[in-house]
């Protein structure tokens, strides 16, 4: 199983899985709720302890009729059993509201939680975790709480206090009794305990196996262009095909090992009843119980049965629910490794630029247990300065740039942002001053308008076509269905590549970062595009330091200072012109692109 579906966790988070210890915070935030919750229950619970002992009683008393012809009206036992089921009834109406909504509302704030930790987590998790196996702990181990919380709320206090209160009562009656209920009741509580002990791993491998499952669904719906251009429908449904058969079996393997279990002990709590008629009848037949009291006791064994059977639903729940939970926490517990400080970013003083000084001091950058990436950077970018970053593909050029905005840290040296290590910052004021656009433009299932204004929700109409004409979208976006307020499918499905990167260069440019990154962000844009999207830069975003990364050499000569990146490390730095003398690499790329 392990080899199937690797933990997605490193040691720390291991250590700190709560399980579902971490979900009782959540219901305890409503303890009103919960007391009214509990104290209905315990008047139902009431109830159903009276209720034997009014028909024992009135059991005896038709004993004591058939024997001594003591006259007996009936209609008072039958009118307080009535009283009780309407007053049961009564309370469940009330009860059932108050549990459900209390239930929901708990639910609620486990998924925000598992919302807003996954929003917060580092570039670093999203790289390890797929987002089926993420949807599936947002849903589907979700819902299995849901159980839980009905089970920790009603049957947990349903059970413990009926059983000690039913054993109690057995006792008072007849001692030797109370010993068959207790000498019954135990044997079959521990037989539970042990088979939910050895339930909960079962359990786990199943959610783990939705997980695998939930990931083979999501990668091909987001990816079923790519299945149909290769024909690979038939492969993909053998290997969907096979995950499921294999949560199946996990499934059926849990579900059976309690199935075969529950019944041996359904058995041994059955040989209470027997024994107790066999006692009891005894007593009965020598005038030392009463008729009454021995159908009582049978009445309250058999609550004790049907807790018993609670006891099993109860606890195949728990070691459900608890798998799920463990799995929620993984997400909920896991590190925050990327956090901020508190240090304001500094404004631009008057009359200065509005860019962000930036300065790499001996960076390297690894990822975990991996071959280092980038090492030893060094090199300033004054405000206010366009800088291209070229390099041969896998030379650490995103690599370099998403450490700016903090997706990642270095793992050695500082990046410097005005002369501050940039972790001093506070994350949200660091990243709202950096815009970045990415080769792969994600869209999201909305208009083309509410695409643009991402980053700033409260944009006005004319600012978001101001950007747009920036990015040179606006001719194309006029000539959509709905122009402004098309809306563009999921990611952006219904556009080609060009049109999306141009939506993501224009979501940049609304939010006016003082410091812009391009990274390969008009690769799918044609050459005289492209032109103008620089042109717009030059005489729109000056005063704003870029960094661009471009294979194409053309697309960064304006820029003040070229990196050239060679298996991560700075091969040359300088302005373009003359700069090739100085690698090899740029030498080759020009007589390449002049070709």
């Amino acid at each position: 199983m392990s080899a199937l579906v690797p933990s997605i966790l490193g040691p720390t988070a291991q250590r700190r899985k709560r399980g579902l210890i971490g979900v009782l915070p959540f219901l305890f935030r409503y303890p009103g709720s919960i007391a009214m919750s509990v104290g209905l229950l315990l008047v139902n619970i009431s109830i159903e302890m009276w209720q034997p002992q009014i028909i024992g009683e009135t059991v005896s008393r038709f004993g004591e009729f058939q024997t001594t012809g003591q006259a007996f009206n009936v209609w008072p036992s039958v009118i307080w059993f009535m009283a009780t089921v309407l007053v049961r009834m009564m309370v469940g109406m009330i009860m059932g509201p108050i549990r459900n909504r209390l239930v929901q509302r708990t639910l609620a704030d486990i998924r925000a939680a598992i919302f807003d930790s996954t929003q917060r987590l580092p570039f670093l998790y999203h790289d390890r975790v797929s987002s089926g196996e993420l949807i599936s702990r947002s849903t589907g181990d979700a819902w299995k709480l849901q159980d839980f919380l009905f089970a920790c709320l009603f049957l947990s206090v349903d059970i413990a206090v009926a059983l000690v209160a039913t054993v109690t009562l057995i006792f008072t009656v007849n001692g030797w009794l109370g010993l068959v209920a207790l000498g019954t009741m135990l044997p079959t509580l521990a037989l539970i305990t042990r088979y939910a002990i050895a339930l909960q791993p079962k359990w786990r491998e199943v959610h783990d196996l939705h997980g695998a499952m939930t990931t083979v669904i999501q990668e091909n719906i987001a990816g079923v262009r790519v299945v149909k251009a290769f024909a690979a429908e038939a492969a993909e449904v053998s290997k969907f095909r096979r995950r499921r058969d294999e949560f199946l079996k996990g499934m059926r393997h849990a579900i059976d090992y309690w199935a075969a279990r529950v019944p041996f002990t359904q058995f041994l709590y059955g040989l209470s009843v027997p024994l107790a008629l066999w006692i009891g009848g005894g007593m009965v037949i020598r005038n030392e119980l009463r008729v009454g009291d021995l159908t009582m006791v049978l009445l309250y064994l058999m609550t004790i049965g049907h807790r018993l059977g609670a006891v099993g639903q109860f606890t195949n729940i728990v070691q459900n629910a608890s798998a799920a939970a463990e799995r929620i926490f993984e997400i909920v517990d896991e590190p925050r490794t990327i956090v901020g400080g508190t240090t304001p970013l500094p404004a631009p003083s008057s009359g200065a630029s509005a860019g962000l000084e930036v300065e790499f001091q001996n960076v390297g950058f690894a990822y975990a247990a991996g071959k280092p990436v980038l090492r030893g950077l060094t090199f300033r970018v004054p405000a206010g300065s366009t800088v291209g970053i070229v390099g041969p593909t896998g030379s650490g050029k995103s690599t370099l740039v998403s450490l700016i905005p903090r997706f990642h840290d270095p793992t050695e040296g500082t990046v410097r942002i005005q002369g501050v290590d940039a972790r001093q910052f506070p994350l949200d004021e660091l990243r709202r001053a950096v815009g970045f656009v990415f080769q792969e433009t994600y869209l999201f299932s909305a208009t083309v308008a509410d695409n643009i204004a991402f980053g700033r929700p409260d944009a006005t109409r004319l600012e978001i076509e101001a950007a747009a004409r920036m990015a040179r979208a606006h001719d194309f976006i006029f000539g959509l269905e709905k122009g402004y307020d098309t809306i563009v499918g999921e990611r952006g499905v219904t556009l080609s590549g060009g049109q999306k990167q141009r939506l993501g260069l224009a979501r940049a440019f609304l939010v006016r970062p003082r410091l812009l990154i391009l990274d390969d962000a008009t690769a799918s844009v044609d050459a005289a595009t492209e032109h103008e999207i620089q042109d717009a830069l030059v005489n729109k975003a000056w005063g704003r330091t870029t960094f661009i990364i471009s294979h194409r050499l053309s697309s960064v000569l304006h820029a003040d200072l070229l990196l050239v990146l060679d298996a991560g490390g700075l091969v040359a730095a300088g302005p373009p012109s003359g700069l090739a003398s100085q690698s090899a690499f740029l030498r080759d790329l020009l007589k390449r692109q002049q070709t």
